[in-house]
This record gives structure tokens, sequence and C-alpha cells, in this order.
């Protein structure tokens, strides 16, 4: 493996940012996707010693072209899948709810992504959606897998999925290999958050076009909490299962940072957080990528689509109301 790897790194440099990024649009859903294209990078944080979970920082070769959210997916997306196929998200069934601060011992009943908790804030359908669990994602996937590949609109080889760690972390590099610059041009961060997410897209853009990479709420990605490998390695998608010798926690990542850290972690492209996993919070959206498929993951042990059950008239948030699949 580690061979293959410098010998296809030799014809695949690091991608140059292009001037103008190629993009593409989902119809009818107003879904923008730039095109990434394949190359070599060094992944993780050099700096990385011990048991930080950034390194070792290691060679990794992208051998496909792929297409990524140019900003996360946003209320009103959301919105469009689950008027058209009915979905009750995982914090909705049975109000389970969301998580709201890191320190709590459990999720707050009835809170969701059309409630998410915030203070001081007015959720528009141009806000990145949250309150969105792991799972949630790969329903919203294979609704758009389907909505797409009938028509044959699917490259050959290509699906939607969420990105893979390195993916995302070659996407957010765009070409640099140091710290983010000039924080406050592109990210939204506890200092200039106001303590709120922030409509998407309204910072700079990185090299390759994308928006709020860093910055406004985590990203989902598809991989387990793993640790990485010591050698180079080609087209990663992490530990095979939750049971793999290389997990940390059995957990999915995040990647990117968020309105609300105090710490300002995730700021940085090499920065990982694996350790909240696939629960719904506040902090948490999600942007797709089309690129070739993952490992066939299990399908949720959650029905599909259910109806929910009633809600209570004296527990409700206000606005609330009940559902049930549509036909």
């Amino acid at each position: 493996m580690a061979i293959a790897a410098l010998v296809c790194a030799a014809v695949l440099p690091a991608a140059e940012p292009a001037a103008k990024p190629e993009q593409m649009t989902i119809a009818g859903l107003g879904i923008a996707l730039i095109k990434i294209p394949r190359g070599t990078f060094r992944m993780g944080n050099p700096e990385a010693r011990g048991e930080n979970d950034e390194g070792p920082a290691h060679q990794v070769t992208l051998t496909k072209d792929f297409w990524l959210g140019a900003t996360t997916i946003t209320v009103g997306q959301w919105r469009h899948f689950v008027e058209t196929t009915g979905y009750v998200t995982e914090a909705e069934f049975n109000h389970t709810g969301i998580f709201v601060k890191r320190d709590d011992p459990g999720p707050q009943r009835f809170l969701n992504w059309r409630h998410p908790g915030i203070p001081n804030y007015t959720q528009t359908d141009q806000h990145p959606v949250v309150g969105i669990s792991w799972r949630d994602v790969q329903q919203f996937l294979t609704w758009l897998n389907e909505r797409e590949g009938a028509p044959g609109r699917l490259p050959a080889g290509y699906v939607y999925r969420l990105p893979t760690e390195a993916q995302w972390e070659y996407a957010a590099r765009a070409g640099t290999t140091g710290e983010l610059e000039d924080p406050d041009g592109h990210a939204w961060y506890v200092a200039n958050s106001g303590g709120v997410p922030h409509p998407v897209g309204l910072k700079k853009p990185n090299a390759f076009g994308l928006h709020d990479m860093l910055g406004n709420v985590w990203n989902w990605v598809h991989d387990w909490y793993g640790q990485y490998p010591s050698g180079p390695v080609i087209d990663p998608e992490g530990p095979a299962t939750q049971a793999s010798p290389e997990i940390v926690r059995p957990l999915r990542e995040m990647r990117g940072g968020t309105w609300n850290d105090p710490t300002g972690h995730g700021l940085s492209p090499a920065n990982r957080w694996g350790t909240w996993g696939i629960f719904a919070s506040n902090w948490v959206g999600f942007r797709i990528a089309l690129a070739p498929p993952p490992p066939p993951i299990p399908p949720s042990t959650r029905p599909v689509y259910p109806p929910d059950g009633p809600v209570p008239e004296n527990t409700a948030p206000k606005g609330s109301a009940k559902k049930g699949k549509k036909q």
C-alpha cells in the first residue's frame, strides 16, 4: 500500500485551485457543489505528539475528482426533503430532542431542527440546518440518490454521500499547508458569531470556492473515529467498522468548528472531533459530496419515515405541529 501511494503521488501532485471553480447545481434543490480535483496532500497536524488524535501527519492520495457542497445544507433544503417524503428526524421521533450543551447528560426533549434551542436566534431557510443526526443524514442521501439516479443524473461510479475525513480536509486546505489566515474573514466562530449560527455563504470562500468550511457549524463526515495510519494511503475511508482495532471511540467524525466553541477548536483544517458521535445537536450540520460510493453501510434499525406520536398540548413548543408520513 505504501509503495502504491508513493507511485500514485508522483503523478497526482497537490491540486492547484482553479481561478474560477467549476460548479454544478442540483436541479430543484438549489444545492451547489464545487469540483475538487484529485491530488496528494499531507493530512493531519505535523506538530501532534503523544495521544493527540491529529497525528501522525501522513500522505494521502485521492485518485478521483469529487464534488463537494459549496455550503452546508440549509434549513430550506432540509425542509424540502421533509415535506417531500414525510421524514421524521430522530430528534422528533417520540420527541427525543437534541443536545444543546456538551456537558448535558442527555438531549432536551421537544427540541429539533425546527426549534434548535439557541437563545436569541431567529432561524431562516438560509441558515445551516442543525439538529440532524448522522443517521438522519443517511436517510437524506438515500432519498437524494434515488431522486437523481432514476432519471440518470448520477455520473457512473458516483453517488451522493458524506465526504470522507480525507476528502474534507483536502478540500478545506485548498492547496494550503498551514493554519487558517484571516479567521474573521472566513469563519463564524465564538469571537464574531454573537452566539448564534449565521446564514450560509456570507463569509469569504476558500481557494476552492467553498464557504464555511471552518466555523458556523461542525460538518458530519463519513468516517468512524479512528487512529491515523503511520504511512501513505490511497482513498482512505477510515476504519471499516466500529469494532476495528484502530477505533478510538465507536462514534462518527465531524470537522470544521462551530459558532459556539469557547476554545476555538475546529478552526484548523487538521482539527478533529469524534467524541460526540452520531447524535443530533444544535451545533452540527452537514454538507454533501458527489464521489465514489463508500463501503456498504448497514441500514438504520429505526424505521424510515415513521409517523410521529401525538404532541401533548401542554408541553409542545410554540409552533410545533403533529406530523405524519405524506403519501
